[in-house]
């Protein structure tokens, strides 16, 4: 069973050049179940098309905010991507900030994002078919005991 929830959808979100862009997200988890953070960012520059960013994923670590606390984040992703897809197991629900790094002699950038919490749960069946098994053994036994005595009662021609 797989259920979902959108965390931040958004198309042609704004990163100035020089600025440090960090935006909290509130994320609940599906409880009893496997959680997994799935995100996608893709980063334009204005008239020059694709282009690349720093960015991070920081768990809070009971923040609400992306400023830093008493308690220091949990770093989940922290690389230059361009257009890039990940997976990230989560354990606990709360604040995870999304922070983007255009600082230095970089232009305006526009960043395109998708994330969403996936839970999934696997269910094992165990098939209940003993009276099944039984007849096939009992099948198969027959078999075989009608197969020895066929070996055994083989009779010999012999070729002259």
């Amino acid at each position: 069973m797989v259920s979902e929830q959108n965390v931040w959808v958004q198309n042609g979100f704004p990163i100035q050049a020089g600025a440090l862009v960090g935006q909290p997200r509130n994320i609940s988890t599906f409880s009893g179940m496997n959680n997994e953070l799935r995100a996608n960012v893709t980063v334009f520059e204005s008239g020059a098309g694709a282009s690349t960013i720093h960015f991070e994923l920081l768990a809070m670590n009971d923040s609400q905010t992306c400023s830093p606390s008493s308690h220091p984040p949990t770093v989940l992703v922290d690389q230059t991507v361009g257009n890039k897809s990940f997976n990230i197991p989560l354990r606990a629900a709360g604040t995870y900030c999304f922070v983007f790094d255009n600082q230095g002699p970089q232009p305006s950038k526009t960043v395109n994002i998708s994330a969403r919490v996936l839970g999934s749960t696997e269910k094992v069946l165990i098939a209940r078919d003993g009276s099944a098994n039984t007849v096939g053994l009992g099948l198969g036994a027959l078999g075989l005991v009608v197969v020895i005595y066929g070996y055994s009662r083989k009779s010999i021609i012999p070729w002259e």
